[in-house]
C-alpha cells in the first residue's frame, strides 16, 4: 500500500507540520511507502520521501500571514499523483494543495481521506468577530470533506464539534491516536543557561507559550492576564516568554508589557531545551483540535495550564490524571487564580509536571504513526472489491 500525504504546510512552526513531518521520518524508520506532497517556497524539510512542488504564486494566508497560501500547477500535481501511483490519498489541508489533489484524486477514483487538523470556521469568528462569517466557513468546510471516506481528528472534544458544526456523521469520523516524540522532548534537555539567550535575566520561575503570537490563539487574553497578575503581585520575578511568530509580536513595541519576552521562532534543540527548562507551560487557545504544544510541554515534565475548551484539556487531564491545571477559558479571574497558584508552589507544579509526564508515556509518536496506516489500510480494503 501506498500512501500519498498532500499538506499546504510543511516546513512552518506549527502543529499540522511537525504531525506531517513526523509522519514522514516514520515513514522512513519503519518501511513503510507514505509520500508527501506539498508546494512551498519557504524551508521544506530534506527527506527522501517528501516532494515540494514550487509554487507559480503565492499569498499570505488572511488572519495567519506566517501561513502562505501556495499555488502550484495543477498539471505539476497530477504528473507527480500519476508518477507515485498511490493506492489511497491522504488531505491534511483545505488549502490550494489541499483542494487541488481532492479534484485529482477523485477524477482517478483514488479514495481519499483527511485530518480535521485546524478549527479555521472558529479562527475567522475569533479574528472578525462575526458570528455569519463562521457560519459561511462551517459551510465551506462541510462541502470540502464531504466525499471523504474518513476524516481523523485528534482530540476526542473534536468529534462532537466536526459533526455538529461541519456535519461529519460518526460514521466517517475517527479519532487518531494522539502523540510526540518523546526523544525530540524530553527533560534530558533541561539547561540552566538556555533563557539568557533570549535575554530573560531573572532569576525566578519562567513560564513558556509556544505557537502563534496572534488573537486566535487567544495570547491577548494571556497578555491581559499576565499584566493583571504582575500588578498585584507586585514581588513576583516570573518572566513570560513566548515563542512563535504572529502580529502581535510585530506590535510588540507599542506594547508596555512587564516582563514579557518575545522570543520568535525557535526550533530544533534549542526548543527542545526551552521546554524542558521552564517552570510552567501556559496555552490559552480555545481554537485547538489537539494542542501538540502540550503534549511537547508534558512530555518535558513541566506543568501546563490550559483552557477548558478545545482538545488541549483532553491532553492535560486524561481520566482524570491531571498534569497541569485546566482553567475556564477567558474567565481572566480565573487564570490569574491559577497562576498565583502554581508559581507560588514549586512543589505543586512538580506533582503536576511528574503526572504530565508520567500521562504522555501513553502518547508515543510511534503509535500514532502505527494507527495512521492501519485506518488507512483498512479504508482501502474497504474500497476494493
Amino acid at each position: 500500500m501506498r500512501i500519498c500525504i498532500f499538506t499546504d504546510t510543511i516546513g512552518d512552526l506549527n502543529g499540522v507540520s511537525r504531525f506531517i513531518q513526523d509522519m514522514g521520518e516514520q515513514a522512513l524508520l519503519h518501511d513503510v511507502d507514505l509520500h508527501i506532497v506539498a508546494s512551498t517556497a519557504k524551508y521544506c524539510p530534506d527527506l527522501p520521501n517528501v516532494h515540494n512542488l514550487p509554487p507559480r504564486w503565492r499569498v499570505p494566508m488572511p488572519f495567519y500571514r506566517e501561513l502562505d497560501l501556495a499555488y502550484p500547477s495543477a498539471s505539476a500535481l497530477e504528473r507527480i499523483l500519476r508518477e507515485l501511483r498511490p493506492d489511497i490519498v491522504h488531505i491534511s489541508t483545505p488549502g490550494p494543495v489541499g483542494v487541488i489533489a481532492k479534484k485529482l484524486a477523485a477524477k482517478q477514483n483514488l479514495p481519499v481521506l483527511g485530518t480535521y487538523h485546524t478549527d479555521f470556521p472558529a479562527y475567522i469568528r475569533d479574528n472578525t468577530g462575526l458570528e455569519w462569517a463562521k457560519r459561511i466557513a462551517d459551510r465551506t468546510m462541510a462541502r470540502f470533506y464531504r466525499p471523504f471516506r474518513r476524516v481523523l481528528t485528534r482530540s476526542t472534544e473534536y468529534l462532537e464539534i466536526m459533526e455538529r458544526e461541519i456535519g461529519i456523521e460518526r460514521a466517517r469520523s475517527e479519532l487518531l491516536s494522539p502523540g510526540t516524540n518523546r526523544k525530540r522532548f524530553h527533560p534530558s534537555h533541561r539547561s540552566d543557561s538556555v533563557f539568557a539567550k533570549y535575554g530573560a535575566t531573572g532569576e525566578g520561575p519562567k513560564v513558556l507559550y509556544v505557537g502563534r503570537i496572534s488573537k486566535e490563539k487567544n495570547v491577548p487574553f494571556l497578555l491581559d492576564v499576565w499584566q493583571r497578575y504582575k500588578a498585584s503581585n507586585p514581588g513576583c520575578e516570573a518572566e513570560l516568554l513566548l515563542v512563535g511568530e504572529g502580529a502581535l509580536r510585530r506590535k510588540r513595541a507599542n506594547l508596555a508589557l512587564e516582563d514579557v519576552i518575545f522570543a520568535g521562532p525557535v526550533i530544533g534543540d534549542d526548543l527542545s531545551r526551552l521546554y524542558a527548562s521552564c517552570d510552567l507551560f501556559v496555552f490559552p487557545s480555545v481554537t485547538d483540535t489537539l494542542g501538540q504544544v502540550v503534549m511537547e510541554a508534558q512530555a518535558s515534565r513541566v506543568c501546563c495550564l490550559v483552557s477548558d475548551v478545545g482538545g488541549p484539556q483532553g491532553i492535560v487531564n486524561p481520566g482524570g490524571n491531571a498534569g497541569g491545571m485546566v482553567v475556564k477559558g477567558n474567565d481572566t479571574d480565573a487564570w490569574i487564580a491559577a497562576l498565583e497558584a502554581l508559581l507560588e508552589n514549586a512543589t505543586l507544579r512538580q506533582n503536576y509536571a511528574k503526572q504530565g509526564y508520567e500521562n504522555m508515556q501513553h502518547f508515543n509518536i510511534i503509535d500514532s504513526f502505527t494507527h495512521f496506516v492501519q485506518t488507512h489500510r483498512d479504508a482501502l480494503h474497504r474500497h476494493r472489491p
